[in-house]
């Protein structure tokens, strides 16, 4: 998710991408992955993130 996520923004040229953060359970983000996590470890454009 966060791959699609980063992927449109760079397709529609914007400059900023503001998203919530939310967090799940450990194991629940190791079996079903988590869009926060992915994101933050592979932005490439500035993120605003709010939790």
């Amino acid at each position: 998710t966060g791959g699609a996520l980063l992927s449109y923004a760079a397709d529609g040229g914007y400059d900023l991408l503001v998203m919530g953060a939310y967090g799940h359970a450990r194991l629940q983000e190791l079996v079903l992955g988590g869009a926060t996590r992915s994101i933050l470890a592979t932005m490439t454009l500035p993120v605003l993130m709010s939790h």
